[in-house]
């Protein structure tokens, strides 16, 4: 009887955290969407299969899996997913993954928050994480404040 007790329990456990994670990714993508997130990049990074130079870009939600990098004429979207701590990131950031010279985007985390967006890791950067693996060192992080939100007559 027990373990019958034991498997329930554990099948309620796992549907409420699914739940629980699911209605964090909708509090996520409510919160990127609107308004849309900006970054200034201060050098070049690759995103998906997109290779961007440096400059201010705007991160949107395209649904829950999708994110939209964007500057000026150029854009590139890439298969994300919401991810979550245990505790609420301090301050708004995006955060890039440095390989060498190389730097591809990684997460976008919003102040107050306890989800987070995690990009999936591109080819080109699984390469780039072979290499240096292969080299004996590791990729760093780089963290980048999220610009304030643009106010009429700004």
């Amino acid at each position: 009887m027990k373990s019958g007790i034991r498997t329930s329990s554990i099948r309620t456990i796992a549907l409420a955290t699914l739940v629980s994670i699911a209605s964090l990714s909708q509090t996520l993508h409510a919160q990127i969407t609107s308004p849309a997130a900006r970054v200034d990049v201060p050098f070049s990074f690759d995103y998906g299969t997109t290779h961007f130079s440096s400059g201010v870009y705007i991160l949107t939600m395209n649904g829950q899996n999708l994110l939209t990098v964007r500057h000026y004429d150029r854009a590139a979207t890439a298969m994300v997913r919401a991810d979550w701590s245990m505790t609420p990131a301090r301050t708004s950031v995006v955060i890039f993954k440095k390989y060498g010279d190389r730097y591809f985007l990684e997460q976008v985390r919003e102040a107050g928050a306890v989800t987070h967006i995690d990009v999936l890791q591109s080819q080109a950067e699984k390469r780039a994480t072979r290499e240096l693996a292969s080299r004996g060192t590791e990729a760093t992080q780089i963290a980048l404040a999220l610009l304030p939100e643009r106010t009429n007559g700004n």
